[in-house]
């Protein structure tokens, strides 16, 4: 980088700003298109998320994870100071719950969802192909699980070596 001012002999007189930065009032707008109203609302609209997941499968994912919560209340009730993570947590976990219901419940009803039996033994399909039910319902319910006993094992731990 040079640290001395650079002198440019009237450049200024001869720079012309509306090539460079042009105004409203040189830009032509653009011309409005013709649509049809009930064409336009007719291509919006929600589609459904997950038809072929049951509700069950949603009620064991948010029961994971209020058990994930509940297992970090536990192993951590010997300090007072966790009683503001736990609250964070809680929140957290009811606001991811609470925005895909809202965001499902937009959606348009397209029949019934299929009970949790009939998931388990049908599957369902995906991007990368179909999925059993069995295999499914383990890769949603994994990471919430393996926290859970994680921390009840570090509770447990922590309880014998305190």
């Amino acid at each position: 980088m040079r640290h001395e001012q650079i002198k440019v002999k009237d450049s200024y007189g001869k720079v012309d700003v509306a090539a460079v930065w042009p105004s409203t009032s040189q830009v032509a707008p653009l011309p409005i298109l013709d649509i049809e109203q009930s064409a336009a609302q007719e291509a919006f609209r929600a589609a459904p998320a997950a038809p072929d997941v049951p509700a069950g499968v949603g009620i064991l994912i948010a029961g994971s994870y209020a058990a994930l919560v509940a297992a970090f209340a536990f192993a951590t009730v010997a300090s007072s100071h966790s009683i503001f993570m736990i609250v964070i947590s809680a929140l957290f976990v009811v606001t991811f719950f609470t925005v895909p219901r809202i965001f499902l419940g937009t959606e348009p009803k397209s029949g019934r969802r299929p009970t949790l039996e009939r998931f388990l033994s049908q599957g369902m399909e995906t991007l990368t192909g179909h999925s059993s039910g069995r295999d499914a319902l383990v890769q949603m319910l994994i990471v919430p699980v393996s926290l859970t006993l994680g921390v009840i094992v570090m509770g447990i731990a922590a309880a014998f070596i305190l």
